[in-house]
Parts: C-alpha cells; sequence; structure tokens
C-alpha cells in the first residue's frame, strides 16, 4: 500500500492543501483509501490476502476522522472596539470641577481667615453651614472625578477562527497506518506461503500414494502419445484403480438406471459411467435411453 501511496504523493498533498478543512480533508483520504485498495487488488493473486485488504482498508477508511489535521489558526476581529483607559473630556465635568472648586474656597476660606479674627462661639453657626458647603463641593468633586475615570463601553465585536489544515501531517499520519497495513498483508501473505510449502505433494491435505502418482504419470504419458489405442488401454487403469478404493464403475442397464441421468439416443448405451460405493452413490452417470 505505501509504495502506491508514494507514487500518489504530489497528487494528494496538493489536494489535502487544497481541502482547506479537517472535513474535506478526510473526503480526500477516502478516495485514496478506495483507490489504493482497487489498485492493490487488481496485482494481489491470493483471495485470503485480497479480502484481508478489504476489511482493514474498512478500518483505515472509518479511522481517518481521528487523524490531527490541525495547521495554522488565525482569529479574524471585525466591529468597533472601544478603549478602556478613560472617559473623554465632557462639560458636565468642567461645570462640576469649577462648583466644587469654588464651594471648597467659600467654605474653607473665610473659615480660616474668620478663625483667627472671631471667637469661637461667633463662629459656630457659621462653621455649621460653611462645613456643610465644603462637604457638598467635595462630593461634587467626587462624582466629577468618577465620571471623567469611568471607561467608555467597548463596542461589539466579532470573531472568526480560521484553522488551516497541514497536508504534510496528515500525510504522515496516513502513511504510519499504510505501514501497519503493509505488515500486516505481509504476514498473512508470508502464512500462505508456509501453508503451501506444507501441502506440496500433497492432495486435499493427504500425502499422494505411489499408485496415484503412477496412475497420473501413465495417464500423462497417454496424453503425451497421441496413441489413441495406447491412452485407451491407460484409461482403462482407472477402473482398477478405482476398484483398489472401493470404488465400483458402474455402466447402464434397467438395473442400474437409477444411477444415471437419461438422455434420449438411437441406442441404450453409457455415456459417462456411475461411480459407486458399498452400494451408495458417489456420483451419478450419464446413458442414453434409445428409441
Amino acid at each position: 500500500m505505501t509504495d502506491l501511496l508514494e507514487k500518489d504523493k504530489d497528487k494528494l498533498l496538493t489536494e489535502l492543501a487544497a481541502a482547506g478543512s479537517a472535513d474535506k480533508a478526510v473526503r480526500v483520504l477516502e478516495n485514496e483509501v478506495d483507490k489504493l485498495l482497487l489498485k492493490h487488488n487488481e496485482h494481489c493473486e491470493s483471495d485470503r490476502e485480497r479480502e484481508s485488504a478489504a476489511y482493514m482498508m474498512q478500518a483505515v477508511r472509518l479511522s481517518l476522522p481521528l487523524i490531527d489535521s490541525n495547521g495554522a489558526i488565525k482569529v479574524w476581529e471585525r466591529g468597533n472596539g472601544g478603549s478602556d483607559e478613560g472617559g473623554s473630556f465632557k462639560l458636565s465635568f468642567l461645570i462640576l470641577a469649577i462648583l466644587g472648586l469654588a464651594l471648597c474656597v467659600f467654605g474653607f476660606g473665610p473659615m480660616f481667615l474668620e478663625s483667627f479674627m472671631s471667637a469661637a462661639d461667633n463662629a459656630r453657626n457659621d462653621v455649621i453651614m460653611r462645613g456643610g458647603a465644603t462637604v457638598v463641593g467635595l462630593v461634587c468633586l467626587y462624582f466629577a472625578g468618577y465620571m471623567y475615570s469611568r471607561p467608555k463601553k467597548a463596542g461589539k465585536k466579532e470573531h472568526q477562527v480560521d484553522i488551516k489544515v497541514d497536508a504534510d501531517k496528515i500525510y504522515r499520519s496516513f502513511r504510519t497506518i499504510l505501514l501497519s497495513v503493509d505488515q500486516s498483508l505481509e504476514e498473512i501473505a508470508a502464512a500462505e506461503r508456509w501453508s503451501k510449502r506444507d501441502q506440496a505433494g500433497s492432495i486435499d491435505g493427504r500425502t499422494v500414494t505411489a499408485s496415484e502418482l503412477d496412475l497420473f504419470s501413465d495417464l500423462l504419458a497417454a496424453a503425451y502419445s497421441g496413441d489413441p489405442e495406447f491412452a485407451l488401454e491407460k484409461i482403462e487403469q482407472i477402473k482398477y484403480f478405482l476398484h483398489k478404493q472401493q470404488i465400483e464403475v458402474v455402466d447402464y442397464n434397467s438395473d442400474t438406471a437409477k444411477y444415471f441421468d437419461l438422455m434420449p439416443g438411437v441406442n441404450a448405451a453409457t455415456i459417462r459411467p456411475a461411480l459407486v460405493a458399498q452400494g451408495g452413490l458417489l456420483k451419478k452417470g450419464l446413458a442414453s435411453t434409445g428409441r
């Protein structure tokens, strides 16, 4: 799989880079998985290996969304933003500041001078009045400072996050997965090679007997000879070989008709003999019934 992937590397990287999002990148990889499996099976001669490859690549296909595809992240900001440093200069601040200053001067100035010139008893009512004015002035100064220092309300902003896929990262992760698939397929192929090696010289998992080898060898010799009489002579040995295996070759007649498929013909004759073992039919014969 990885060899086939390397051939598609440049094209795959281009498609991944153009995908733009993780979902589109997954669809690109899904198409690549299908393409790799098709190419692999075209050159694979083992049915077991083809079947195993199909199951493995299906698992790869299902795991594609788990591949980390995140690359560069960009945050876009739209909208009017405000400043958090403080408020702007306002007329209300100026009026409050002048008023507060005037009240403080009005309250503290005369009291300071009169404290040296008048007796304490004569200044009590005036102290109360001017002290109250001083307090009001200080309150006005406080609110003036509060209004000036209060920050502006921030404007409404919209944020948009763009996450670009990293084509190289996706390709490396995908190739790592396929390396694991290749390793598993190679183990399956190696097991099949060992199995065929163990079965060499056997038929259906059992050792070939000497009589079977002699029969097959004689039949091949008859085929190679091109001599019809020699070939017929060797074919007659098949009956003897089957008899040794307790398999009887049965020709067609009225008593053995149950062992045959019948077809119309000019003469009643055996077209293909039936094979019977201990009275049980192994393979039906074919015969013509005649007129």
